[in-house]
């Protein structure tokens, strides 16, 4: 019984890191289409102000 236990924590431990893994990597994309965003729309103001 004390061995299933351990595996079963180990097992969550596991499922935790690989989803902390995956949301690490998906932030560098969604900081870069952020920053994309701001820059599409700082350059929409800038050529509305030129008008």
């Amino acid at each position: 019984m004390v061995t299933k236990r351990g595996q079963n924590l180990i097992e969550y431990a596991l499922v935790a890191a690989i989803v902390t893994a995956a949301v690490v990597a998906m932030s560098t994309y969604v900081f870069r289409s952020v920053q994309a965003t701001q820059q599409d729309i700082q350059e929409e103001f800038q050529d509305f102000s030129e008008r």
